[in-house]
């Protein structure tokens, strides 16, 4: 038997329930290769924005392989997508003003709808003249999931604050079709991500040869 298959066997028989009051959150054992590394110099928003894709990922390809627990697993699959698709537009809007030059109060707001109408005329702006077909797709991908969950309580909640039911217009969800949709939304906005920081890494450096050359970021005396 691998190594990682016999840890995954130790971990199953040793967590026991009623081991409660021996544990410890920060606990640590042999196998270092189960350990989180949160404070390794990054820019964070990468992991949390990754790690909501991923785990929608994990949950999908889960429910995929055993045909089990779709009916329980839909809520935090759903929920990670829809965090994902927040904290996405989220760094799209600070990367985006950061590239443009442009002051950025980051939306205090769960919306996504709200969200994209931010996010959108900032990334046509970073690449003038591009094609709006993506982004005509991504924006009807992303107003349907909004239609569904409008404040990031409906995934998350059985009822909202005033009582009323949640989710009242989802009733079935096919996961696989579902996830490639989201996945599609995804590739678009993370390739979006990831040229705003190739252009904005380009800007620094052509400003930092300036001022080595001229003693100016522009190259003017």
């Amino acid at each position: 038997m691998d190594p990682w298959a016999e840890a995954v066997n130790d971990y199953e028989v040793t967590v026991e329930p009623g081991a409660a009051g021996e544990a410890d959150l920060l606990d640590s054992d042999n196998d270092w290769w189960l350990v989180a590394c949160m404070d390794w110099p990054r820019d964070r928003w990468i992991g949390y924005v990754q790690g909501y894709w991923k785990a929608a990922t994990v949950i999908v390809e889960r429910v995929a392989s055993t045909g089990r627990d779709q009916d329980y697993l839909v809520y935090p699959f759903l929920m990670c997508w829809r965090h994902y698709v927040e904290l996405q537009l989220k760094t799209l809007i600070l990367l985006a003003a950061t590239y443009l030059h442009k002051p950025c109060d980051l939306p205090k707001t769960h919306k996504i709808d709200h969200l994209w109408r931010v996010a959108r005329p900032l990334i046509e702006h970073s690449y003038p003249g591009e094609p709006t077909t993506d982004l005509d797709n991504i924006e009807r991908i992303l107003l349907q999931l909004h239609s569904f969950d409008p404040t990031s309580e409906h995934f998350r909640y059985p009822i909202l604050k005033n009582g009323s039911a949640t989710l009242t217009s989802l009733g079935r969800v096919h996961m696989r079709r579902f996830h490639l949709a989201m996945e599609s939304v995804a590739g678009l906005l993370d390739g979006a991500e990831t040229g705003i920081r190739v252009l904005i890494d380009q800007r620094n450096e052509y400003e930092a040869a300036m001022y080595d050359l001229y003693g100016s970021p522009d190259g003017s005396h």
